[in-house]
C-alpha cells in the first residue's frame, strides 16, 4: 500500500499544479484532459522509460491516423470517405503493434480520439499542435510522478514493488 499512497501523493500534487497552471493560474495554454489521457497512456503502457516511450509513441501515431481520416474525408467528396478511413486508421493502428515502439495498441486509438475530440469550427482536423505538446505534457508527468513516487514510498517504510518481489524470492 504504500507504493500506491506515495504514486497517489506525486501524481495528485503534479496534476494538481499542472491544473491550477493551466485553468487558474492560465499560465500554460494546454489542452488539460488530453494531459490526462497522456499521462494514463503513461501508466497503462506499463509506466518507466518503456512505459513513457510506448505510450507516447503509441498516442503520438493515433494522432497520425486520425489526421490521416479527416484528410480522407476532407479530399475524398464520398459518403463512404469516413467509413473507408476509419477502416484504413483502425487496421494500420492495429498492425503498427507489430513495430515494438507502437505495440500499445489503446495508445494509438487515445490519441486519435484526443484529436478527434479538439476537433472544432476553429480547428477542423483538430488541435494537431496542442494535442501533441498536451499528450507529451502527460506523458512527463506520470514519469515524474513515477520517479518521485519511489523515494517517498522509501520513506514511508514501503519498497518498490519489484524489489519487495525479489526479496521474496531469495
Amino acid at each position: 500500500m504504500g507504493y500506491l499512497v506515495a504514486i497517489g501523493l506525486t501524481a495528485g500534487v503534479i496534476a494538481g499544479i499542472f491544473t491550477h497552471l493551466a485553468f487558474i493560474a492560465a499560465v500554460l495554454p494546454v489542452i488539460v484532459w488530453v494531459a490526462f489521457a497522456g499521462e494514463a497512456s503513461f501508466f497503462a503502457a506499463g509506466g518507466k522509460n518503456l512505459g513513457f516511450v510506448k505510450g507516447l509513441a503509441s498516442n503520438l501515431a493515433g494522432v497520425f491516423w486520425a489526421y490521416f481520416i479527416f484528410f480522407i474525408v476532407g479530399a475524398w467528396a464520398s459518403p463512404l470517405a469516413m467509413g473507408v478511413a476509419v477502416f484504413i486508421a483502425v487496421l494500420m493502428m492495429c498492425i503498427q503493434a507489430k513495430i515494438d515502439i507502437l505495440s500499445f495498441i489503446p495508445g494509438a486509438f487515445i490519441g486519435a480520439a484526443c484529436l478527434f475530440g479538439t476537433a472544432s469550427a476553429e480547428f477542423p482536423t483538430g488541435n494537431i499542435l496542442g494535442v501533441v505538446i498536451a499528450l507529451a505534457l502527460g506523458a512527463a508527468m506520470g514519469w515524474v510522478a513515477e520517479k518521485a513516487a519511489g523515494p517517498i514510498a522509501g520513506l514511508i517504510g514501503k519498497k518498490y514493488p519489484e524489489k519487495a518481489a525479489e526479496e521474496q524470492k531469495a
